[in-house]
């Protein structure tokens, strides 16, 4: 601990924390503090390329169809993993053949929810500080429970927060879902900083309950629909949150 009061990088950000007088920070998980899209991406490159060479069309017309159908389901079902069978099945209607090979190679995609994510480069370090600062911090995912939890438990980071809050898979991550972490640790919306990569889901309504924003850039095209609230700071790389805080007023 004498060590990391000494660190300059935490004495800034502390100094700014209580500048601003931010008690929490909030942070979305999938693709802000962890690596997700690199694994949805890659079985479905392996669904496309495996589904290509059966019904004989190429794999980048597979894998376009793919994307935009799963940006329509995701829309319409949130992130509940059975929409892939909805995808698939409107894949097939699509395309007009090869039916049973659409259809019947829905598990290469369910296996996306097997396979242990990354951590984004710095989290470990971020949150080392930010907890040394002395805020509490919360984790507002929108997901399946049982693979939030495999992902908890696969980068051991249940600790790491004072309260998890799972938005329904079935809808939509709201204002209402973040006011829930910040209630949790009974922090009034102004004293809360949220950090997260979906405009629709994090930034606005974060920014719409007034508490401070940074945003990450969702690798996503859904998740940058629409227009970044006043005030929100930009950040290519999680890592730069600490530096973000120097820009917040």
């Amino acid at each position: 601990m004498k060590e990391l009061l000494s660190d300059p990088i935490f004495s800034e950000t502390k100094r700014k924390l209580d500048e601003l007088g931010i008690e929490a920070v909030l942070f979305d998980l999938d693709d802000t503090l962890i690596y997700t899209s690199e694994i949805f991406i890659h079985y479905m490159e392996v669904y496309s390329a495996l589904v290509a060479e059966r019904i004989d069309v190429k794999p980048e017309e597979i894998m376009k169809a793919l994307q935009g159908i799963n940006d329509e389901e995701y829309k319409k079902m949130g992130v509940n993993p059975k929409r892939w069978e909805a995808v698939v099945e409107k894949l097939a209607l699509q395309f007009g053949h090869g039916e049973k090979e659409i259809l019947g190679n829905l598990d290469v995609l369910m296996k996306i929810y097997t396979m242990g994510p990354r951590l984004r480069k710095g989290v470990r370090g971020m949150l080392d500080v930010f907890r040394q600062s002395g805020v509490k911090m919360v984790l507002v995912t929108h997901a399946n429970v049982q693979w939030t939890e495999f992902k908890l438990d696969f980068l051991s980071l249940w600790d790491d927060f004072d309260a998890v809050i799972i938005v329904d898979e079935n809808g939509h991550k709201k204002s209402i879902d973040w006011k829930k972490g910040m209630d949790a640790v009974e922090t009034e919306p102004k004293n809360c900083l949220v950090v997260g990569d979906s405009l629709g889901g994090d930034i606005r309504p974060g920014a719409e309950l007034g508490a401070r924003t940074i945003y990450l850039p969702s690798p996503w095209s859904v998740y940058r629909e629409g227009d970044v609230p006043e005030g929100t700071e930009i950040i290519d790389e999680i890592f730069e949150t600490l530096a973000a805080l120097s820009r917040l007023r």
